[in-house]
This record gives structure tokens, sequence and C-alpha cells, in this order.
């Protein structure tokens, strides 16, 4: 939904649980009046990592289309929480959401690249997590470490063979920790 007077004289974010319409919305409004929403459910999971090679049906963006039967519900949901969500959205579109297989993002450096860096994977909740998410990676490459929120639960590494990790033994973070041989 485009340019909303409404919107930009009271803007609200929107959050709102499953509902019958099998849709579990999330409405964010814009510094322009736009209405950004997403969490219109029926989400296409792809296991398959050809799917995401060339030649795949969601090797690029534009190949990614929106499912216009959950738009329609999303709409229809929507409609009955606020009259300006009654119209169709001016523009619909749809995006390959990063998830990694535990479901929390990959923050932290890049194990074997100097000054490489990496804050992705947020899943659908890279709106609500993008500030934050910026702060910890500032503190992170400006003062060697995350200060407001410990994020080795996010290591971008936590998948690889504990041989790639570097060294033996057990680490948390870059210190030595339980027995080293």
């Amino acid at each position: 939904w485009k340019e909303r007077k409404e919107v930009q004289e009271e803007p609200a974010a929107l959050f709102c649980g499953q509902e019958a319409n099998g849709t579990h919305l999330e409405i964010y409004p814009r510094s322009n009046g736009d209405l950004y929403a997403c969490g219109i459910g029926g989400s296409d999971y792809v296991e398959d990592r050809a799917r995401l090679a060339v030649g795949g049906d969601c090797e690029a963006p534009s190949k990614v289309a929106a499912d216009l039967r959950r738009v329609e519900a999303a709409n229809a949901s929507a409609g009955k929480l606020a009259s300006i969500l009654k119209p169709p959205p001016d523009h619909v579109g749809a995006c390959i959401r990063p998830c990694p297989p535990d479901a929390l993002p990959f923050m932290g450096r890049i194990a074997g690249h100097a000054n490489a860096y990496i804050s992705a994977g947020h899943n659908c909740w890279g709106i609500l997590w993008g500030p934050v998410s910026g702060l910890l990676m500032a503190e992170l490459m400006l003062e060697g470490r995350a200060k407001t929120v410990d994020i080795r639960a996010f290591s971008p590494d936590r998948f690889l063979p504990r041989a790639s990790r570097g060294g033996k033994g057990r680490k948390m973070g870059d210190v030595d920790v339980g027995e080293q041989w």
C-alpha cells in the first residue's frame, strides 16, 4: 500500500498471530506512508540447493514470484484489521529469505579471511534485527568484539567441521578453553 497519509500521521507496526486464513501478518510503516506487509504464509522452503544454482527455478530474484492465492488471503485478513488495508496492495513481490538450518543468523568474522565479516540469514526477522545487527557488527569491527550482546551463538563457522575452525581442542571465541593437545 503506497503513500497513505494516515500512515505518515500515525505510524504503527502491526504483528499478528496466525489466523483462519493461515497468515501471521506483520505490517511495517515506512516514512513516506507506504506499508510493507509480510507473513502471508505458504512459504516455499528451498532445501534442494540445485534450485538456487544456475538453471534452477530460484537462481535469480526475478524468478521468484508471489503466490497470488496467499496474497489474496493476506489481503482478506488485513482488510479485517483496518479499513485502509481493504483495497488490494499497490505492489506485490516475493523474495528469498535466507535461513540457516538452526534458524539463527550468521553474524561474525569469516574464518580464514582478514577483515571479512558477515551478518545475514535473519530469515523473516531481518527488518527488526537490522538496527541491533548493525550495532553489533560495528562493535565487532571497530572494537574487536560485540559488547552489547554475546554473538557467539551466531558464529558463521558453527556448521564447519571442527578441523576447519582452526586449532585443536575447544575454543570460546578466540580463547582456548578446555583440553588443548
